[in-house]
């Protein structure tokens, strides 16, 4: 791995802590975010969320999507709870999300995936029939969770705790970057923002390896262009690593 250039485009903070973890093994991480989490905070919208939060003990499972829906959700909680409801099981999706809500002090359970499809083969057994379920997520995330939450008997509701944006790039912060040798993206909506700039500045990225984090992204990523698009399995910096480490070896 050592001087491997490797273009980071997950959302801050975690692009920092990626691009740290990079250095420490040697090697040369490139930052440039293809996403921007910001936290609803109009008066209306927290209104909204802290009135859905001082009823989370009303639902039997709450399930976090994402590392920034576990971290918002968890400084609501804070606010809210002094101490947690007992009788809600707390479910990230991923490692990673799991991990944040433990950090926080939240008891989160998860499945060995890190998908929602995962989480749903991992759920098949529990009896779901009248089960109060909030998912909580970004505006606009995807429903398959939900939808199929909802086939298995489940009431389920959503909590929105930020919304995703596209950052605005000029051409010169594409023509001074180095030559890259690899590209790490997190997300669906990472890569779309990536593609489209892309397309428009480094058109010969397209050729170049890039590592995503699910097998449904894998396939977004060769149906919009990238011929080389590697499955990492896991959107967390240790199964990237891993797939970095893999494709290096080679």
């Amino acid at each position: 791995m050592q001087n491997c250039h490797i273009l980071i485009t997950r959302p801050e903070p975690e692009n920092t802590l990626s691009c740290e973890r990079l250095t420490a093994l040697g090697a040369q991480p490139i930052t440039l975010p293809m996403l921007e989490i910001k936290a609803l905070d109009s008066p209306a919208d927290k209104a909204k969320i802290q009135s859905q939060i001082f009823n989370i003990d009303e639902f039997h499972y709450v399930i976090f999507v994402s590392k920034n829906a576990a971290r918002l959700a968890a400084d609501w909680l804070d606010t809210c709870w002094p101490m947690l409801p007992e009788k809600v099981h707390w479910i990230g999706i991923g490692q990673g999300t799991t991990q944040t809500l433990i950090n926080e002090g939240i008891p989160a359970l998860s499945n060995p995936g890190n998908t929602s499809e995962a989480l749903l083969e991992w759920m098949k057994p529990v009896k779901m029939t009248d089960q109060k379920v909030l998912i909580v997520r970004g505006i606009g995330g995807r429903t398959t969770l939900g939808d199929k939450l909802e086939e298995k008997g489940a009431k389920v509701s959503y909590l929105s705790l930020y919304e995703r944006k596209k950052p605005e790039y000029k051409a010169q912060t594409f023509f001074m970057l180095p030559d890259i040798d690899l590209i790490w993206v997190t997300s669906g909506d990472n890569l779309i923002n990536l593609s489209e700039y892309t397309e428009q500045y480094k058109p010969d990225w397209k050729t170049l390896p890039i590592l995503t984090p699910s097998l449904r992204v894998n396939q977004q990523a060769i149906n919009m262009g990238w011929i080389n698009a590697l499955c990492a399995d896991g959107a967390d910096d240790n199964s990237l690593l891993k797939a970095t480490e893999f494709y290096i070896g080679k």
